[in-house]
């Protein structure tokens, strides 16, 4: 009796372990099923990956080639939430002073936004791509009945 407990034992803990070793491969070796929180801020980074600086000018040199659209007058910009974590992501460099977002478009085709530190100059030895979803310059993506853009 006191064998077969010991194997019931056994047998549940290997279980665990070997289910909690393949949710492991399959959410932080595959990325498919997880999201990724970054450890330093606790925040979901799914669709948020570095580049170098070579690609983030490749991909402002495509939006640029591209972009037929030219605005004037720049009321606001609104940005998204992947955004906003990359900017998290910056901010733990104590010289960064701000932050600037380079429109892009990927190897695809696809808009991106490139989100940067800044300082003298920009510090592009983090520069984090995210979705163009819901962000962009305002004409384009304003909120025309905000108070604040009231005449």
């Amino acid at each position: 009796m006191k064998n077969k407990m010991s194997l019931l034992v056994t047998v549940f803990i290997v279980g665990a372990l070997i289910g909690g070793a393949i949710l492991w491969i399959s959410c932080f070796c595959f990325n498919k099923f997880c999201p990724r929180p970054n450890h330093e801020t606790g925040q979901d980074t799914t669709g948020i990956y570095r580049i170098t600086v070579e690609k983030a000018n490749n991909y402002f040199r495509a939006y640029m080639d591209t972009n037929t659209i030219h605005v004037d007058t720049l009321k606001a910009f609104t940005i998204n939430s992947e955004q906003f974590v990359a900017m998290q992501l910056i901010s733990s460099d104590t010289s960064v002073h701000g932050f600037r977002i380079y429109m892009g478009k990927d190897e695809k085709g696809k808009p991106v936004r490139m989100v940067v530190g800044t300082g003298s100059p920009d510090k592009v030895d983090k520069i984090y791509v995210t979705s163009d979803e819901a962000s962009g310059p305002c004409p384009f993506s304003c909120d025309v009945s905000s108070p604040i853009m009231e005449d």
